[in-house]
């Protein structure tokens, strides 16, 4: 195998001299002095150049250059024997000839591919070789990278695979196997530091999409928060991919009712949240008419994880195939409506006409669940937890009639805690439910007034102290409940508290200790508000470019964004992540703090649409998961231990958990072990033992506790006994 190089020469054709970039195949045309050792031969350019065919050619070579390095007999005059790129040629008569300018014995070996040279007609030289595709280095990924008819030849482990070792496995000087170069490893929040250690780190997911329900469609927007573009819309049921909880009949979806904009008075989508594999779930209020049956939908976030439910070996789902920016619902390659495989699934749920007006994310139970969903009934005063993964119902709160609380929103602190606001825009009593429990307990507690004596409350977000905060809508006000003291505060914007007419309506969370709030003046106007969220002051309020902005959300870059109700719009609020103030966008062709992008009509959500609230306080962890081959052929290995080496700072945990089986396809579905907290963790003893299998399946849990501080995992091995050797 050689892999191609780019290397800089000088052609000589006719006298005259140019500088051009080749490859390693490449000629010049001209002889380069060999640099002899004194008995006439040449010097070994080991160690000091590039030399494929081993004849001491080659760049960096004492030697000289080498106008083909794939053949140890031709070094020097390439011309004489082949059109090579700077050779001459006769334009009147030569136009183009098949090239290739690696090992000749590959050319015809997929994926490599001949390419085609065409003589200059200024210079009357052969060019470069274009359209050729060379051989490559061979990695462990199951192609054949270097054409040479073998896949993964030389790179496999010991097992005749690409999993780790046998015997025993071990990651330590070298950086961490990740994907896309080890497709067998899974990642969820962690990445790579500069030494090749693990640490916590979000954009391994991703994660730079923002969810917009469109409340007048039935259709949900996805965004990309760095571009500003829509990347897809997707309705917000699907009858493909039902999950009927209740037996209800949910509405479908029905090109013909979505306009005018208030058209689709049936599914009325609103909040939208994200889980912890960058998926969303959107919840469809429908409470439009007596016995409309609201339920919620899964959405898939990467296509690789969506399924071919046609069977005709591509996804069809929704893409921007024109490339403008914004979904055309009326183009069919755009817009698949209920037939989008991306669509996971609808799941009917609660009773007809309870109105779901609540959803939130929980942090699962074992690492790399997405999550489960809590969806509260606003008419039925009652939450549903879902499992993420099926849509199944784990259980009702209360289990049967009503709490008392009609949940207008629902946010999930660090302690497993979801809280939610009683009704709207007046509240007087939030409801406080332990996710952590089945069943699970709740509580209600009194909302204060404003100092001024009026009630209020809209959208709800949960700090990195877990505290509570409610947008004060009528109000142009916050109001922070911490319940590690039971107190309430109150947070104004001045200005314009007090003022007739403006309100808060969303709030959010940014990694910096900030609250934001979007707020507007009745039904037109639209600004975004900052505050301290430790101090409970507005630190600053900024113009939006929308109307009637009803959510906001941070994304992962630290960006403010808002959605517009009245305008149909979103608008993005740059944040320079070093002065942590408002400044014109670098990647925009004119400039400025605010862009504004189309979305649907009627965008309706306040929620955690970006998910940067549930991973900054609900799971600060992530997660590096590896599957390990024991013994070779069907033997099942002994597993016996699992050592690693890492640095803890201060409010760091490094937890490891194990699955063993025989079946990689099934191997996630097995009994999970663990944690073991302390290295190295003696896989035969509590939590274990870990029964024997051809396969472990090794977790490696990172925590942040404080949200700020990383743990980092320098290495890690894992020891195993097969049959017949003998077991410490």
């Amino acid at each position: 195998m050689v892999a191609a190089r780019s290397k800089l020469v000088l052609i000589c054709v006719g006298g005259l001299a140019a500088l051009l970039v080749t490859t390693a195949g490449g000629c010049s045309g001209c002889e380069s002095p060999a640099a002899g050792t004194g008995d006439g031969g040449v010097e070994s350019c080991e160690g000091l150049g590039v030399d494929d065919d081993g004849d001491g050619y080659g760049v960096g070579c004492p030697a000289g250059e080498d106008c083909n390095d794939h053949d140890d007999g031709l070094h020097e005059d390439c011309c004489a024997v082949g059109a090579y790129q700077g050779c001459p040629c006769d334009p009147s008569v030569d136009t183009e000839i098949a090239c290739f300018d690696g090992p000749a014995e590959v050319a015809s070996n997929a994926p490599c591919m001949k390419g085609l040279r065409s003589c200059d007609e200024e210079t009357s030289t052969w060019g470069a070789c274009g359209g050729q595709i060379l051989p490559e280095d061979e990695i462990c990924d199951g192609e054949d990278n270097d054409c040479d008819l073998e896949a993964d030849d030389g790179v496999q482990s010991a097992c005749g695979n690409c999993l780790p070792g046998c015997d025993e496995v071990e990651v330590g000087d070298d950086p961490f196997p990740f994907p896309p170069t080890d497709p067998s490893v899974d990642v969820d929040g962690v990445g790579l530091d500069p030494n090749g250690d693990l640490v916590l780190d979000s954009s391994t997911i991703e994660n730079h999409f923002l969810w917009i329900a469109n409340d007048r469609q039935g259709t949900v927007s996805k965004l990309d928060t760095r571009s500003g573009k829509e990347v897809a819309r997707y309705a917000t049921v699907s009858h493909e991919v039902l999950v009927n909880l209740s037996g209800g009949v949910v509405p479908a979806w029905d090109a013909n009712t979505v306009a005018p904009a208030d058209g689709n008075a049936d599914n009325r989508p609103s909040r939208t949240a994200v889980d912890f594999r960058a998926d969303v779930w959107v919840a469809n209020r429908a409470h439009d008419g007596a016995g409309i049956q609201p339920s919620v939908t899964k959405i898939m976030n990467a296509v690789e994880e969506c399924t071919d439910r046609n069977g005709n070996t591509i996804i069809d789902t929704s893409t921007d195939v024109d490339g403008d920016g914004v979904i055309n619902i009326a183009n069919p390659v755009e817009f698949f409506a209920e037939s989008d495989e991306c669509i996971a699934m609808t799941v009917v749920v609660g009773g007809a006409g309870a109105n779901a007006r609540a959803l939130a994310i929980d942090p699962g139970i074992e690492p790399g669940d997405p999550g489960n969903v809590w969806v509260g009934m606003f008419q039925e005063q009652a939450f549903y937890q879902l499992n993420g993964v099926t849509g199944q119902l784990i259980q009702r709160v209360p289990p049967t009639g009503p709490s008392g609380v009609s949940p207008y929103g629902a946010a999930i602190d660090g302690q497993g805690r979801l809280w939610a606001p009683h009704s709207c825009c007046g509240i007087s009593s939030m409801e406080q439910i332990n996710t952590n429990e089945n069943p699970a307990s709740y509580s209600t507690l009194p909302v204060p007034a404003f100092s001024n004596a009026a009630r209020g409350g809209y959208g709800i977000v949960v700090d990195t102290e877990d505290r509570v905060w409610l947008g004060g809508w009528p109000e142009a006000g916050l109001l922070r409940y911490d319940p590690a003291t039971t107190t309430w505060t109150e947070a104004t914007i001045p200005g314009v508290f007090n003022v007739t007419e403006w309100g808060v309506r969303g709030v959010g969370l940014d990694q910096h200790g900030n609250v934001w709030a979007a707020v507007h003046n009745d039904w037109s106007d639209g600004q975004v508000a900052r505050f301290d969220a430790d101090t409970a002051t507005a630190t600053g309020n900024w113009d939006i470019g929308g109307e009637i902005p009803v959510g906001v959300g941070v994304d992962f870059d630290g960006d403010v964004w808002t959605i517009n109700q009245a305008t149909s719009n979103a608008s993005r609020l740059h944040i320079d992540q070093t002065t942590l103030e408002p400044a014109d966008h670098p990647d925009t062709a004119n400039p400025t703090p605010v862009d504004v992008f189309p979305v649907g009509p009627k965008p309706y959500t306040y929620s955690d649409f970006t998910g940067l609230g549930l991973r900054t306080v609900v799971r600060p962890t992530g997660t590096y998961t590896v599957p390990i081959q024991g013994c070779s052929g069907t033997a099942g290995a002994h597993w016996l231990s699992v050592t690693w080496d890492a640095t803890t700072p201060v409010n760091t945990e490094v937890n490891i958990y194990v699955r063993s089986g025989d079946d990689l396809a099934t191997l996630e579905e097995q009994p999970q072990f663990g944690p073991w907290t302390v290295s190295p963790a003696d896989l035969q003893v509590l939590p274990g033992p870990v029964p024997d299998g051809r396969y472990l399946l090794l977790t490696i849990e990172l925590i942040s506790n404080d949200n700020e501080s990383t743990p980092i995992v320098h290495g890690y091995s894992v020891d195993w006994a097969c049959p017949g050797e003998p077991v410490p």
